[in-house]
């Protein structure tokens, strides 16, 4: 029960872990020869590609290197050996140790023809094994801490590398980007074709959980449009959290007379904003206002004003 509610803990602290299933993966045969420790190991499904990285069946190499898999239950994985435990779900890119310190993983275990498959070089090096490649000849060559060579923990190809490294956990909300990184975002990635204003929206509708930055602008159409982005606080990439053309969505004036049906006086209205709701995934109009001796937060959906959520506290 402890080992299930450490691997649930992971979805709770970090909101922004991505997930893809199976038939979004795009992968080829890696074509490639693995020794550990001098012998070659074969696997019953063969290693591939996936973001350019080599990914094998993780019961085949944990077992090489004198480990051992559990699973608690569909999808979650624990890696041990000796006092290593590692704490996996498919199809997230992050893993945790008992401790609550994690890594980030450029690329997730996934499910290829029913086998679970995890990225080489990330599994090996978390479980003190060295890992070597060998391009002209395609030999991964991997010795164990046993064998007489380790790394410890991964600690990625150089320092530049963020993913693999072992993470604390930051207290407190998440930001999005700066406004100058945005603005570099959405332009070199063409979702915008100038910038007109950049400011900071929550993705809850209570505030103090986090916020992204919204850029809006135009597109290559001449389309108003926002834009909303999240940063990994630890890797410090930059990712898409949502999209909106203004000519889509309600204005600002016909959410105000949606809130006055609610019994809310216009003139207690606080605060007002598009933004991406991560508890709901959509986009969506926020909400505050302050009448007698109550705060309301309402959430609409942005498109139709549809009442999603709303609670009263007292001020």
């Amino acid at each position: 029960m402890k080992k299930l509610f450490l691997l649930t803990m992971i979805f709770l602290l970090f909101p922004s872990i991505s997930l893809a299933n199976e038939n979004e993966q795009q992968y080829s045969p890696a074509n490639v020869n693995v020794i550990v420790d001098g012998k070659q190991i074969f696997f019953d499904q063969e290693p591939v590609i996936i973001k350019n990285r080599i990914m094998v069946p993780i019961r085949a190499i944990v077992e090489s290197l004198g480990g051992t898999i559990e699973w608690e239950e569909p999808g979650h994985i624990i890696v041990n050996k000796g006092e290593i435990q590692i704490y996996l779900n498919v199809n997230s890119n992050v893993a945790s140790l008992p401790d609550r310190r994690f890594f980030y993983l450029e690329q997730p275990p996934v499910i290829v023809n029913g086998r679970t498959l995890v990225s080489i070089r990330f599994i090996s090096e978390a479980i003190k094994s060295n890992v070597k490649w060998d391009e002209d000849n395609r030999i991964v060559t991997i010795l164990s801490e046993e064998y007489g060579i380790g790394y410890g923990q991964p600690e990625g190809d150089d320092e530049k590398d963020n993913y693999y490294k072992l993470y604390e956990p930051i207290a407190g909300p998440a930001s999005g980007p700066s406004p100058e990184e945005a603005k570099l975002y959405v332009l070199k990635q063409g979702l915008l074709n100038d910038v007109k204003d950049i400011v900071y929206t929550p993705n809850n509708i209570v505030e103090y959980f986090g916020s992204d930055t919204m850029v809006s602008g135009t597109d290559v159409l001449g389309q108003e449009k926002y834009v909303w982005l999240t940063q990994n606080r630890y890797t410090g990439d930059i990712s898409l959290a949502g999209t909106a053309l203004a000519k889509e969505g309600l204005t600002r004036e016909t959410v105000v007379s949606i809130i006055e049906k609610n019994g809310i006086d216009k003139t207690n209205i606080k605060k007002i904003y598009a933004a991406h709701n991560y508890s709901k995934e959509q986009i969506v109009w926020f909400v505050t206002a302050e009448q007698g001796n109550k705060k309301h937060y309402y959430c609409l959906d942005f498109y139709t004003g549809a009442l999603i959520e709303n609670f009263v506290q007292d001020n």
